[in-house]
């Protein structure tokens, strides 16, 4: 009886591990010898969705405010997913998004029809799919993300857009 207690408790311990890590991005093995040395499980780690060092404010998607730095092809495709988008059409999306802004969230640049590119999937304002947000706004990456999917119905239509995609 005692040694069953003991086995579903290690269980448990180690199976939100796993969890905690793969909700904040951390390394599975980094974060057990963390809990081990007795540091906790994120000790000296950064998430693995940004490739800039201003995970410090956020570790990524899904927070409610993350950062607006340069964000890998797969921190993009995460994002996508984290904020609805499919995860079939993900890795085009995240293309999309290199390929438009080269994964920087606070990027802008100008579009011919007078307006303002913003963001991961550079939308548009104020006639394109960016209407009615902020440059501000769009600059949040959850928000550009949603935008774009809503835009882009799911990734399926990139038409909008002047980039290829994979």
């Amino acid at each position: 009886m005692k040694d069953t207690k003991v086995t579903g408790l290690v269980a448990v311990a180690v199976g939100s591990l796993f969890v905690y890590s793969g909700i904040k991005g951390f390394s599975i093995l980094k974060a057990a010898q963390n809990v081990i040395r007795g540091t906790g499980p994120n000790a000296g780690q950064k998430a693995s969705l940004l490739t800039t060092s201003q995970v410090d404010t956020a570790t990524g998607p899904g927070v409610a405010n993350p950062t607006a730095g340069q964000w890998s092809h797969g921190g993009l495709m995460n994002l996508w997913i984290m904020n609805g988008g499919s995860r079939a059409t993900a890795n085009n999306a995240a293309c999309h998004a290199i390929q438009e802004s080269s994964g920087n969230a606070s990027v802008t640049s100008r579009n011919p029809d007078g307006g303002t590119n913003v963001g991961l999937w550079q939308l548009d304002t104020p006639g394109g799919a960016g209407r009615g947000f902020s440059i501000t706004q769009l600059q949040n990456p959850n928000t550009n993300a949603k935008v774009a999917i809503r835009a882009s119905k799911n990734g399926t239509d990139w038409s909008a857009w002047a980039t290829p995609g994979c």
